[in-house]
């Protein structure tokens, strides 16, 4: 059997400059590395812990349905933060499966779920 160590989204925004400086500020996630062609971001990723959120930019599109959940450490501490970017959002709450967790929709549509704790099985 094939161990799984992580799982890195790959999801498409009409702007990559735009998405990636968002994703750092508004989630504090971490280090950004892109790749511009016509001086527009085409591809990129941003550091979220061990693993990477991928990006490609520059093409209009409608985002399919999609969680991207996001396992932290303090999500109280997040949730202050995000709120301190100006994003409204609902306040943490206790999910009746486990995890403590707040959520977030960005201005391009993809869900957001961070997630303190484990589901229960």
């Amino acid at each position: 059997m094939t161990e799984f160590m992580k799982i890195e989204p790959y999801l498409y925004y009409p702007d990559g400059r735009a998405a990636l400086d968002w994703l750092q500020a508004t989630f504090g996630f971490g280090e950004i590395s892109a790749y511009e062609e016509d001086g527009e971001v085409r591809e990129g990723s941003i550091a979220v812990g061990p693993a990477s959120v991928h990006i490609h930019g520059g093409r209009d599109h409608e985002p399919v349905p999609t969680l991207n959940i996001v396992t932290v450490d303090d999500v109280d501490g997040l949730y202050e933060h995000i709120r301190g970017t100006g994003v409204e959002l609902d306040p943490p709450k206790d999910e009746s499966y486990g995890p403590r967790s707040i959520n977030v929709t960005d201005p391009w549509g993809y869900q957001w779920y961070f997630w303190q704790g484990a589901p229960r099985a």
